[in-house]
């Protein structure tokens, strides 16, 4: 999947492809959190923006048909990206409530997704029962066979035809999205740089009664009565997407905390590679989360009382252990938030076995520490005599190593580009895509240089000098 984004705040153009592990890498205040906002906000709402889209169409076939029966093959086959273009324009729209600012600041901004290459979107077989809430009486089935690209309406209840929400269009529009966009469009799951004080204030934390409270204190008491809706309008808004789905993930930790997902099932090693980056895990006691240190007994902390580390890392483990499947789209702001080197090297071992375990991961760092680590996976990968040697002498395993036809990396940076006159060039801020050698890794400039300079005064301070 590719998307391509153009005056997205700091940026001036932003061309990524989400990979199986992609990486945005660059100084502070280049852009590099608009871009990862900017493809998390389009795969959290494109459900809702495609159901609107498909409305009509999907009615209008329904009112012609004798029959309720839809040719995806014919409303889609080549069409995707068309498709995929009008969710975008429509996307930029809501930009503001993505980011929780004002209006103009997204007034020129473009948002383009495509899909890179083609897949069979008819293969695979579906089918879905429409339910009546509690009673659970059957109003409608939706089914198409594999290989086939009818997809057959079979009603019911005729009722489900008249429901103003959650009506037979809806259904369709959820089984066309299923059906020919999913694959594309992965489930989204974001850990954003405020992880780490989210664990400390969980409690207080409760956005929506937060919201509530400033609006009934904001609003005066006869336009409440007159105008009851306009609660609802001063609700609206508040904190970016990310931070307020990363908050509301946090909140449920103590009710999702004893269930095991697909991917903790299917990959336990997963949890053992996470719980020694931790030196523990994570538990809840009498409705409290509390950390318990590999061999202290029975000793816990609570978050209040546990390290840095513990608290940076709390939402990734329960998600790793309650939520994830494959198929995800992992997305991490800074994992190095609080980790020591050593476990900024783990966690980039964690992040390998989590590829080559079906989850694409998406990172925004600075660490050299983690994207070296990346590139010694990535080297070991070459699987010779020789690097099968150092992989058996440091204790790497085959589930670490990284394929690096599955990796991306970006850098901000400022580029030169044509502009509308004879010979002359404007500066742009851009994402500049890294090479990636097989035997070296990748090449990222912005901390390489950094280096240089560094070992270069050191250089001058060491031998530079009279003798």
């Amino acid at each position: 999947m590719e998307y391509r984004f153009e005056n997205l705040g700091l940026l001036d153009q932003a061309d990524l492809e989400i990979a199986d592990l992609t990486l945005i890498c660059g100084e502070n205040n280049t852009g590099k959190t608009y871009a990862t906002y900017a493809v998390y906000g389009f795969l959290r709402s494109w459900r809702g923006i495609l159901r609107f889209l498909l409305e009509d169409e999907i009615e209008q076939l329904l009112k012609d048909a004798s029959q309720y029966r839809i040719d995806l093959a014919q409303l889609f086959d080549g069409k995707v990206n068309t498709y995929l273009e009008r969710m975008g324009k429509s996307y930029v729209g809501g930009l503001p409530r993505a980011f929780a600012t004002e209006s103009n600041v997204f007034a020129h901004t473009t948002c383009v997704p495509r899909i890179n290459k083609s897949t069979e979107s008819l293969a695979q077989a579906y089918q879905r029962t429409v339910q009546a809430g509690p009673s659970g009486k059957v109003l409608a089935t939706l089914k198409k066979d594999g290989g086939s690209a009818q997809l057959e309406v079979l009603v019911a209840d005729p009722d489900v035809l008249q429901r103003p929400f959650g009506g037979l269009t809806d259904f369709i529009a959820d089984a066309i999205a299923d059906i020919v966009f999913a694959q594309h469009l992965p489930r989204v799951h974001i850990s954003s740089a405020e992880r780490t004080g989210t664990a400390i204030f969980l409690k207080e934390l409760d956005i929506a009664r937060t919201r509530m409270l400033k609006a009934i204190n904001n609003i005066d008491s006869k336009e409440l009565r007159r105008n009851p809706f306009k609660i609802l309008e001063e609700v609206d808004g508040g904190y970016a997407w990310p931070v307020e789905d990363n908050v509301e993930f946090m909140r449920q930790l103590q009710d999702i905390d004893k269930r095991t997902g697909e991917l903790a099932a299917a990959h336990p090693e997963l949890l053992d590679a996470f719980d020694a980056i931790i030196g523990g895990s994570y538990k809840v006691v009498k409705q409290q989360l509390v950390f318990q240190a590999k061999g202290a007994g029975k000793q816990r902390f609570t978050m209040n009382e546990a390290s840095s580390c513990i608290r940076a890392l709390l939402d990734v483990g329960f998600y790793l252990r309650c939520r994830a499947r494959a198929g995800d789209l992992f997305m991490i702001d800074e994992p190095e938030l609080n980790l020591h080197p050593k476990n900024q090297r783990a966690f980039a071992r964690l992040v390998a076995r989590m590829v080559n375990a079906g989850i694409k991961v998406f990172i925004t760092t600075h660490s050299d520490y983690l994207v070296k680590e990346l590139n010694t996976l990535i080297m070991l990968n070459q699987r010779t005599t020789h690097t099968g040697a150092v992989q058996q002498q440091h204790g790497y395993a085959d589930a670490e190593l990284l394929d690096p036809d599955k990796v991306r990396l970006y850098m901000t940076c400022v580029a030169s580009k044509s502009a509308p006159g004879a010979g002359r060039r404007s500066k742009i801020r851009m994402l500049k895509a890294a090479k990636i050698y097989p035997d070296r890794g990748i090449e990222v400039e912005t901390f390489d240089d950094t280096i240089e300079i560094m070992n270069s005064i050191q250089s001058e301070i060491l031998y530079g000098g009279e003798l």
